[in-house]
């Protein structure tokens, strides 16, 4: 499977260099975001998802939308499933094993809150292939606060090893940096990597509101202003991951990180203008609407009313990609990144030590 999956993938790469240079759709999202439901667990202080109270969206409409991707993609492309937290959605189980039965890679991002033992059973009998767990500090006192809800991080981990101890799935920890953890971030790293996981991604916050401009996202209260802060950790990052490759941000990644927090409006001028997520990563938002690849860009169609090859090929999707290839929203995130073959050589060797590509019993 791991390498029909890479197969696959590098294939569709080449039809994106090609489709994003001459304004075509060779390509195909063989990675597919869904957002069942925006209602969360947590009170995350930097997130406003658990003011939600509904969902908009059911299981069968969810599982609807994978078969008509297995039908038109098939089989060996991968799914994401956020939130809100995903693991308060009803039917999420069903979506789980829908992906299994019909090879489909599924990974689900949660806060770790609903981890306990009943539920971790649930995980492992559904046959997820990928579970992966936000957190953002090692010391209660920080990651708690951001979480708003005491005993996350200790409920959290308990739920990692019973995983790891039970389970037949890939694990994993992302984390994101910010001006409360950064001091200590170094002895969280370590306290990370000496859990049960396959892989930790770190990304620096951003401004997830289109209310404050660029030039002022240094004045949000999350942001980290201590250069030397960000330098330290830099470079403690850059040895570490001489030595445990499990850590999937790459040297370019961290590298940047010092440019985006000291000046984000000229990391956007030279970094986001070539952003070609729209050609091969969609997303389905906790409404049901489409869209390519990134949560800010416009809706394409919706799941209730529109078929998502149609969605896909729309003359709006068209104009969307367009517009996304100009983008000016700073971004350090992982799906704009045009990796090196090494680079990309280096993640798929840790996914596949991990076991993601491992038929799940």
């Amino acid at each position: 499977m791991a390498y029909s999956f890479l197969l696959k993938n590098f294939s569709n790469s080449i039809k994106k260099d090609i489709s994003s240079s001459f304004g075509l759709t060779l390509s195909k999202p063989l990675q597919v975001t869904i957002q069942p439901n925006e209602r969360c667990n947590a009170k995350c202080l930097m997130c406003n998802c658990w003011k939600e109270k509904n969902d908009y969206i059911n299981s069968e409409e969810i599982i609807d939308t994978l078969k008509q991707l297995r039908k038109w993609i098939g089989c060996n492309f991968f799914v994401q499933i956020a939130g809100g937290e995903p693991l308060i959605y009803k039917g999420i189980y069903d979506i789980f094993s829908y992906c299994a039965d019909n090879g489909i890679i599924c990974k689900i991002s949660t806060n770790g809150i609903s981890l306990t033992e009943n539920v971790c059973d649930k995980i492992i009998k559904s046959r997820l292939s990928f579970l992966s767990v936000s957190l953002d500090s090692h010391l209660p006192e920080i990651h708690d606060k951001y979480r708003g809800v005491e005993g996350t991080l200790n409920r959290a981990v308990n739920g990692i090893k019973y995983l790891a101890e039970n389970g037949n799935l890939t694990l994993g920890i992302s984390s994101v940096l910010m001006k409360e953890n950064i001091s200590t971030f170094s002895e969280s790293v370590d306290f990370f990597l000496s859990l049960p996981i396959d892989r930790l991604l770190i990304q620096p916050i951003r401004v997830w509101t289109s209310d404050i401009s660029p030039e002022k996202w240094p004045e949000y209260e999350y942001w980290v202003n201590d250069q030397q802060a960000i330098a330290d950790f830099s470079n403690y990052l850059l040895q570490k991951k001489k030595t445990d490759k499990r850590i999937l941000s790459t040297e370019q990644d961290i590298r940047e990180w010092n440019d985006y927090f000291k000046n984000p409006s000229a990391f956007a001028n030279n970094n986001a203008k070539k952003c070609r997520v729209g050609y091969d990563r969609l997303i389905i938002d906790f409404k049901g609407n489409i869209r390519l690849g990134c949560y800010q860009s416009p809706s394409i169609g919706n799941i209730k009313e529109d078929k998502i090859k149609n969605a896909w090929h729309s003359p709006k999707a068209k104009k969307t990609r367009v517009q996304m290839m100009s983008c000016k929203i700073p971004c350090t995130s992982n799906c704009n990144k045009e990796l090196t073959l090494p680079q990309k050589a280096a993640k798929a060797l840790v996914l596949m030590k991990s076991g993601l590509f491992d038929a799940k019993k």
